[in-house]
Parts: structure tokens; sequence; C-alpha cells
């Protein structure tokens, strides 16, 4: 298991290194753009840049196939934003994951409606009776409890997710005292070895949820539908970028009760796309089995958890089950 994690950090690094060189002298600026069509959309990257990452799309652009005597390849398997944090990738070294939604800006919205309404109601009521409006029900226009640009100030860690200092507090104090199975599952989550984030830390970092309300969703999609195109095009260091990053969110998310669907469709799509895991390689699943173990407790109270299991068959299951037996 070492010797072919030992390898994979090889080629990623080879990548890098390959990237960072041709970046300098220019080559791949000099190189003509190949069209690529997503979902009827052109995207137009430098050959080189895609040949050097890929080999499956080099022989797309510059071998005896089709699509290079066309100049163009139709992608079907892709949706147009991932093939765009792909290219952003290749021109960059990082990609944007996808957006957090805020599911109480829509209630907000409407509840601030609805006293509004109330609130003129009881000001000309009050005033049909020789009131004054203030003395009856002032109204307060309070923002949204739910922000997404409002962050406390927090400082990074050493596996590259942020941490707020009382959760450093909290850590410091775990260690100090016996672990549970649970806790033991959760601290060889958060620490696990980063790769290609430690060496590329330009891209942006996640954030932490503050509220049951915040839809991380497309969040985690957008990094393992970048991971099964990288495996599928044999990307291999955005393969293991798109894992990492995964990593990262999951590791400062809060799995609030009213939130367990955004984790139930990324189990959803990972076991839709992915194969088994072979040879105790580290991969998609072996990430998210982890991640079920120490939040189990939680994720078994959801009937669409429950239902899945069912639907999935055997390898959700039994992934699952390896982990209710590291916890009894």
């Amino acid at each position: 298991m070492g010797k072919k994690k030992d390898k994979a950090r090889e080629e990623s690094t080879h990548d890098l290194q390959l990237s960072s060189s041709d970046l300098k002298s220019g080559n791949v600026y000099t190189s003509q753009p190949f069209r690529f069509i997503v979902e009827g959309t052109a995207f137009y990257i430098h050959a080189a840049l895609v040949s050097q990452h890929s080999r499956p799309l080099d022989r797309m652009i510059n071998g005896g196939m089709s699509e290079a005597q066309k100049g163009y390849a139709v992608l079907e398997d892709v949706d147009q934003g991932t093939f765009g944090r792909f290219a952003e990738w290749v021109n960059k070294g990082y990609y944007t994951s996808g957006e957090v939604i805020d599911r109480s800006l829509n209630e907000s919205t409407s509840a601030k409606s609805l006293v509004m309404n109330d609130d003129c109601e009881k000001r000309m009521e009050s005033q049909a009776e020789g009131l004054q409006p203030d003395e009856v029900l002032p109204f307060e226009d309070e923002p949204p409890r739910a922000v997404l640009g409002w962050r406390e100030v927090e400082e990074p860690s050493d596996f590259g997710v942020v941490t707020s200092p009382r959760s450093l507090k909290t850590k410091r104090k775990m260690k100090e005292v016996s672990l549970t199975p649970r806790m033991q599952l959760k601290e060889s989550f958060i620490q696990r070895k980063t790769v290609i984030r430690q060496e590329n830390s330009s891209g942006p970092p996640p954030l932490p949820n503050q509220s049951p309300k915040e839809d991380y969703t497309d969040v985690f999609l957008s990094h393992a539908r970048l991971y099964v195109f990288a495996e599928k095009y044999d990307v291999q260091t955005l393969k293991i970028l798109a894992l990492e990053n995964l990593h990262a969110s999951l590791a400062i998310y809060t799995l609030y009760e009213e939130r367990t669907g955004d984790i139930v469709d990324l189990l959803r799509y990972v076991y839709a796309n992915t194969s088994e895991t072979v040879d105790d390689v580290e991969d998609l699943r072996t990430l998210l089995t982890l991640y079920m173990g120490y939040e189990m407790d939680t994720l078994m109270q959801d009937e669409d958890f429950q239902d899945l299991m069912v639907t999935n068959g055997g390898p959700l299951l039994a992934d699952f089950m390896r982990m209710v037996m590291k916890r009894i």
C-alpha cells in the first residue's frame, strides 16, 4: 500500500514539474487551442496544456482518433461545471469549488414579508384607535442570522483546513484523555495527510458551515465529479487534488441533522460512479467510508440514508458495516 501511495505522489510531482517548466518557457501558449464541446458549449484550451496532463485527451488531440482529424471533441460524459473546473486547473493550478446555497435567504424574505404585512395591519388598527404606531408594535429590520459573508477570524491548521482556536484547544484536551472509537475515527479522518494541497496552496481555502441553512451539496459534488472526470481521463494530479479538497471541506463541516441530505447525495453519486476499492488504495470511497464511521449516529436518523444502503446493494452497506465493527 505504501509503495502505491509513493508512486502516485511521484507521478503527481512529475506532472507539476512538467507544468511549471512549460509555463516558464511559454511552450504551452504557442500551441493551438483545441475545442472541447460540453453540453453544447465550446471550451478552447491550449492543446499542450491538456496533452501534458492526460494521455486519453492527448490521443484525442494528437493521435489517430477522429477528434484529432476534425479538430474538436464532443465530451458526452461530463457537465459544464466540471469541465470548466478542469480548464481552470490546467491554466491556474487550482480550481474553484461549487457554491454554498444559503437556504435561509428565501425563508427570511418570506418571513420578513409576513412580518411587514402584519406590522402594517397593526399600525393601521392602532391609528384608527388614536394610538401611536410605536406604542403598539415597533418593527425592527433585523438581518438574517445566517449570512455567508460573516465569518470569524480563524487560523489554518497543519493539515490544510481552517480550524478555529477553540477547536484546537479541544483537540489538545482530547489527546490527554482516552478517545472513544468514534473520536478515534474522527481524529484519523481529520489528520489525513495531503500531497498536492501542501505543494499548491494558491487555491481558495474551504470555509466551515455556520448554520443548518447552508447547503453544501454543490460544494461536495463539485469535488467528487472532478475526481471521477480525472480518474476516467487519467489526470492523476487533479484526481489527488480533488480528493484532498473534498477531505478539507468535510473535515471542517458540521453535520447538522437538517443537512444529512448533503452527505446522502454525495454518497449516492460516488457509489454510482466509482468502482470498488482495490488493494486498500486510498480513494473516494475509502474517504467517505471513514467519514461515515464517525458520523453514523447522525446519518442513521436519515430515512434517505437508510433507503440508499438498501437500494445501493452490497458495496455501501459493506463499507458501512466495517465502520460499525470499528465502533463496537
